[in-house]
């Protein structure tokens, strides 16, 4: 028995370096995957319409926003509103499509 334990122990050894040694390239591999990935996408071109597209939309939320603020809670705009429907519901005028033919 004691013959077999340091075979078995070199086996055990040799196993642990060949898979060392496969995550090692296999880490390396990977590593310059995404390095060559994150090059293409970054781009001067790329990043340019990334910055246009996400400026673009969050000025157009932004405003919305505001927009919305402004008319749904603000004592001026929300005023305006409520006296724009007042008079037209005093009046009795209503606009629709159908008065327009």
């Amino acid at each position: 028995m004691e013959k077999t334990i340091p075979i078995i122990r070199l086996e055990v050894e040799g196993m642990k370096r060949t898979i060392c040694a496969a995550l090692s390239e296999h880490a390396a591999q990977m590593d310059a995957d995404i390095k060559a990935a994150v090059e293409d996408y970054c781009t001067p071109a790329n990043l340019k319409r990334i910055v246009g597209e996400t400026a673009r939309r969050v000025l157009d939320t932004t405003i919305r926003e505001e927009v919305e603020k402004f008319f749904r809670y603000s004592g001026e705009g929300r005023k305006a509103v409520a006296d724009a429907v007042r008079e037209s519901i005093l009046s009795k005028q209503t606009y629709t499509p159908i008065d327009e033919t």
